[in-house]
């Protein structure tokens, strides 16, 4: 029987780092439920006393959510724009439901590069739905084609659970996925269900992309071999990882991992700091008299009152002291340190300068490739293009590679455009040093124009506007003595 459920020891090596940061996504909740990120301060006492007081300790602690509050943000940086998207008719449908569920194809990106922020990996999956033919068809009709349709399906991390690539030819080739999924089997009566594992193997046999489906009810599988619209196999797995550095097998190294590990050990010291402080901090009375008991009762009948508004017999030796502990320096300056780190790590995963900067600094500043964010959104970029490839093949059997674009944003910072740098743009392109789609794509992407208006909305909204009263009527030519063919695009 094939051991279909194996899995890789990078695998398990790296899953307590993906848990770690996606229990910091969810909240102070997620995180509470587990006992490793607050140890109990008396680990061998295993009263009913000591657990209720460790409950209470973990109520009390306040975990500071900055890795959820720092994902946020930064895939705010990434889609502040709307992704370039650009596809052959084909598969015009994946734009708004790319994987079969009605989730966009930006969606489904948005959901990829979180996933990358996560973890620093995950993979997409294309696929085409196996269609049951009646009994005595012997092909599709034109309703069964055209509902039929290629898809694109998101697994995270944890969902890849084993991979081989061999070098076949001098070239390194992905030859094996096995894919863990989560299917939820309803009872009779419908208002329930159970969930069981199921395992998708993603094979290369012969040089042939071949898939089966395993699981404890059918461990042998059912292996089927896909084939594109001219009925031809794959030649190769359309299964496209992407990650943190890079879109190979190999697991990256997940980019908030040590933003969780110092949120925790915040979470840490929070609780010590909460835990002395609803110890300690009320004040407490003590008392010293050379008074008997018996007799400090008779001279005191009503107990100790806290207030000026009573006096207490203490005798001729007596005295008061009120003892009321002071801040924990230790444990809040440790928290303070641990804030100053978050910040230090949160900064460092993208960067943005201000004032003044030399040429060689605003140089770094402005290559995405020195950003983990950039090489991020182009890494998945580049995974959901290559899917889209795959689709066509399914769709349409050719490929067409310069009418496929997919482009996340990667100007994560507003750059104003001021009127000078327009002057100076418009001058380029009356010089004919740039084309006017060159003039129009940097007014995009300094925010002058919508990311969204394309040229051809530009063209066809200046065509319904009026003359421009007292004024020549506006025109797409350049001046008069500007050199012929400077125009050309």
């Amino acid at each position: 029987m094939p051991n279909y459920s194996a899995i890789r020891q990078e695998y398990s090596d790296a899953l307590p780092g993906w848990q770690l940061v996606k229990r910091c996504v969810k909240g102070p909740r997620e995180v509470r439920k587990y006992d490793e990120y607050l140890p109990m301060p008396d680990p061998l006492n295993l009263s009913d006393e000591n657990r209720a007081r460790y409950e209470q300790l973990k109520k009390r602690a306040m975990f500071l959510n900055v890795v959820g509050r720092t994902r946020t943000g930064l895939l705010g940086a990434v889609f502040r724009k709307t992704a370039e998207i650009s596809l052959p008719t084909a598969i015009e449908y994946l734009k708004e439901n790319a994987s079969g569920d009605g989730a966009s194809l930006e969606q489904l990106s948005k959901e990829s590069t979180g996933e990358c922020l996560d973890t620093g990996r995950g993979g997409l999956l294309v696929d085409f739905p196996k269609v049951h033919l009646p009994e005595g068809q012997v092909a599709l009709t034109v309703a069964q084609a055209a509902n039929s349709r290629a898809f694109i399906h998101f697994y995270c991390a944890e969902s890849i659970i084993n991979w081989r690539e061999d070098v076949i030819d001098g070239v390194r080739r992905l030859t094996l996925v096995v894919l863990h999924e989560k299917i939820n089997e309803p009872t009779p009566d419908g208002f329930e269900f159970t969930a069981k594992d199921q395992y998708r193997a993603l094979m290369l046999r012969d040089g042939k992309y071949v898939q089966s489906v395993h699981s404890a009810d059918d461990p042998e599988g059912e292996e089927t071999e896909p084939k594109d619209k001219a009925g031809l196999p794959f030649y190769h797995i359309p299964f496209h990882f992407f990650g943190a550095e890079n879109n190979d097998a190999s697991i990256d190294k997940a980019p908030l991992e040590d933003l969780a590990e110092v949120n925790i050990l915040h979470y840490g010291n929070s609780a010590t700091v909460e835990e002395s402080g609803f110890i300690a901090s009320q004040p407490t009375l003590f008392i010293t008299t050379d008074i008997d008991p018996d007799s400090f009762i008779k001279l005191n009948p009503n107990g100790m009152q806290i207030g000026s508004r009573r006096g207490h017999n203490l005798g001729k030796t007596g005295s008061a002291t009120f003892l009321q502990a002071d801040e924990s320096q230790l444990a809040r300056e440790l928290m303070k340190d641990k804030e100053q780190q978050m910040l230090m790590i949160g900064a460092r995963i993208v960067q943005q300068g201000s004032g003044a900067e030399t040429a060689e600094a605003v140089r770094i500043r402005y290559s995405s490739d020195n950003s983990v964010l950039g090489t991020i959104a182009g890494n998945v970029s580049e995974a959901v293009r290559l899917s889209l490839f795959d689709a066509q093949r399914f769709m349409v059997g050719d490929v067409d590679e310069e009418g496929t674009v997919f482009w996340l944003n990667q100007e994560f910072f507003d750059e104003v455009m001021d009127a000078q740098a327009i002057l100076a743009q418009m001058q380029l392109w009356q010089q004919g040093i740039i084309a006017k789609k060159d003039l129009r794509t940097n007014l995009r992407q300094s925010g002058v124009l919508d990311s969204d208006r394309t040229d051809e909305d530009i063209d066809a909204d200046r065509e319904e506007e009026a003359p421009v009263v007292g004024g020549e009527p506006a025109t797409d030519e350049p001046p008069a003595n500007q050199p012929p063919g400077v125009n050309d695009e």
